[in-house]
């Protein structure tokens, strides 16, 4: 499993938010870059990066940050926000960026989710509010249920699904565990959970119940999860 360590840039700054709210900002850091360099620096090596201004405007924003980034990472690396079209993918693909979050436009247009089965880096973001995927920063709902997004994953190639629980993101009151069960009996598409990740306990249940990699953002910046105890779990 892989210990994805989790950095959301906004203003050109590291933060977290509280369940995706813009209003509920807490500030980690006023260069991201000196955070990556931390990081690494205690064992980091897997990194999910998301541009929360891209995210908010449906344009890259901290692309440039990002691809600055790609050159002290030597692991894996995904990317999310702002991320919106064929363009997008592709400028980030050939950043290097190993796994590219797309989410909003694929759950939204079916004929742009279909072209995406050209791309063999595209990580679905599956956002989940009580079982029902949500999308436009979690505002709203998606006509489709669980398994007819997992189905259409499986047609079209998708690499690996992005499993977040929206009312535990960044909450600290641990993973949805059944939910995440569920999605897992569902699909042979490698998971990602991410959302509510509290203590070291988390990661090796999330371990042990087969997901393919965890996020691990705000239990690391409050210091609830050391770095170089979760990287003991990770591949």
């Amino acid at each position: 499993m892989k210990a994805l360590f989790a950095m959301d840039l906004m203003n050109n700054k590291t933060v977290r938010l509280q369940k995706g709210d813009f209003e509920k900002v807490t500030v980690y850091s006023d260069n991201p870059l000196d955070k990556i360099d931390e990081m690494i620096q205690r064992g980091a090596h897997d990194f999910h990066i998301i541009d929360l201004d891209g995210a908010r405007t449906g344009q890259r924003t901290h692309h440039e940050l990002i691809k600055r980034m790609r050159h002290k990472i030597e692991g894996y690396m995904e990317v999310g926000g702002g991320i919106r079209g064929e363009e997008d993918i592709g400028y980030y693909s050939e950043s290097g960026l190993d796994g590219i979050i797309v989410g909003t436009r694929a759950l939204e247009d079916d004929t742009f989710f279909k072209k995406l089965s050209r791309f063999k880096n595209i990580v679905l973001g599956l956002d989940l509010l009580n079982g029902v995927p949500m999308v436009r920063g979690w505002k709203t709902a998606v006509n489709k249920n669980i398994q007819q997004v997992l189905e259409e994953s499986e047609r079209i190639g998708i690499m690996a699904i992005l499993s977040t629980s929206i009312s535990r993101d960044g909450m600290l009151v641990g993973p949805d565990y059944e939910g995440l069960k569920n999605i897992l009996s569902m699909t042979k598409i490698p998971i990602i959970a991410s959302g509510g990740v509290t203590h070291i306990d988390d990661v090796k249940r999330l371990k042990d119940m087969g997901a393919w990699a965890v996020i691990l953002g705000k239990a690391v910046y409050e210091g609830l999860i050391k770095i170089e105890e979760a990287v003991k779990y990770a591949d």
